[in-house]
């Protein structure tokens, strides 16, 4: 066997427990876009460039409580998605944010699950 090194290379995937299926389905799909890669009952897998984002159905009686985890979404028009956002009525947490290295804009999916979208500084780092 070939001298395989133990260093995390990629991820791979991201699982976001959802209470409401349906509602959260139709949220990702209409943020991410119809690259479904694989349904199956209550689970759903996206295709973000090697990268499967999956949505489970909560199995235990009560309620979701959210964790503030960062899941960052990068595009190329920040503008754009926040607009499509307010038109959608996503609850946004503040506004377009200019960091050195680009651009966020952190919001909220149906079960309280921060997200934040990230546009690169073409400029690159240190350019505001």
């Amino acid at each position: 066997m070939g001298n395989k090194t133990s260093k995390i290379k990629k991820i791979y995937a991201v699982w976001v427990y959802v209470r409401d299926f349906e509602e959260s389905r139709k949220f990702y799909e209409k943020l991410i876009g119809s690259r479904v890669k694989f349904q199956e009952g209550d689970w759903i897998e996206f295709d973000l460039d090697g990268t499967s984002f999956g949505l489970l159905q909560l199995r235990k009686k009560g309620t979701l409580q959210p964790q503030k985890t960062h899941i960052m979404f990068q595009i190329d028009d920040i503008e754009a998605m926040q607009r499509k956002l307010e038109g959608s009525g996503v609850k946004l947490i503040g506004g377009i944010r200019n960091e050195s290295y680009g651009k966020l804009l952190t919001f909220e999916d149906p079960n309280g699950h921060w997200l934040e979208l990230f546009e690169s500084n073409p400029q690159g780092v240190g350019k505001k």
